[in-house]
């Protein structure tokens, strides 16, 4: 009987599996670089498979882009409290802005990003929507400059917010109700009301990503099940 060829979706969901163990068991060091061509040849398939597999742990926070070679996430606790420290006034202004200027249209936007997020999905796409929600957010505060700052540091921040929404289904769930409070806050124009969901959300966000970092020094390579479902990583930093 001949051999069953993989398909291309296959080879990538073990192309990923073979990546993800190495770095859950440590075998790939944190900032070490992950090259398509040399986990192609370890596994015994082509380039593009493996391609996808990195993208999609990308989209899952346990490896980092910088130009066209990714690496392995390193977690550093000085570095996220630095920039949840310079985001937070950032978005507070930004949001205020936009709950004092928001119109119906921008409102309804709101209303339809929002009910993506609030899907109970554990495809990696819902950090896009999630990001998609604040950007939105922030573009009516009809200040650009100040948007593109934020989108940076918002940037900076990526690998740890997908890491934790990944590691910890609750964190994810319960940041809805932060999510709704900020579209009501701007429907009823109330900028003390946003500034105060902005703060209350980022603060949540920021000791949660705390505890996770402070997790992974503690205990090294993080523990996560080599079996469970890229979208459905089990619980590490309660």
């Amino acid at each position: 009987m001949p051999l069953r060829v993989p398909s291309p979706a296959t080879a990538a969901e073990v192309a990923a599996s073979h990546i993800r163990d190495a770095i859950i068991t440590g075998a790939l060091a944190p900032d070490a670089p992950v090259y398509e061509e040399e986990w192609a040849r370890r596994i015994g398939i082509s380039r593009t498979p493996v391609r996808e597999a990195i993208q999609e742990l990308v989209a899952l926070g346990l490896l980092t882009r910088q130009g066209r070679t990714a690496y392995v996430f390193h977690p550093s606790l000085t570095e996220l409290l630095e920039i949840y420290d310079i985001r937070l006034p950032m978005e507070q202004l930004a949001a205020s802005r936009c709950a004092e200027t928001a119109d119906d249209a921008l409102i309804e936007q709101l209303d339809q990003l929002f009910a993506r997020i609030r899907e109970r999905r554990l495809d990696s796409d819902w950090y896009t929507d999630h990001e998609a929600f604040h950007m939105r957010l922030f573009e009516g505060s009809q200040m650009p400059r100040l948007t593109s700052l934020i989108q940076s540091l918002r940037s900076q921040s990526e690998p740890y917010v997908r890491l934790a929404v990944h590691i910890d289904q609750v964190f994810r769930e319960n940041s809805k109700t932060q999510h709704s409070s900020l579209v009501e806050a701007v429907r009823d124009h109330d900028p003390a009301r946003a500034m105060a969901v902005v703060e209350e959300h980022l603060m949540t966000t920021r000791r949660k990503l705390a505890e996770i970092v402070q997790a992974s020094v503690a205990l090294g390579p993080l523990p996560l099940d080599p079996s469970a479902p890229l979208g459905a990583i089990a619980h590490h930093a309660e």
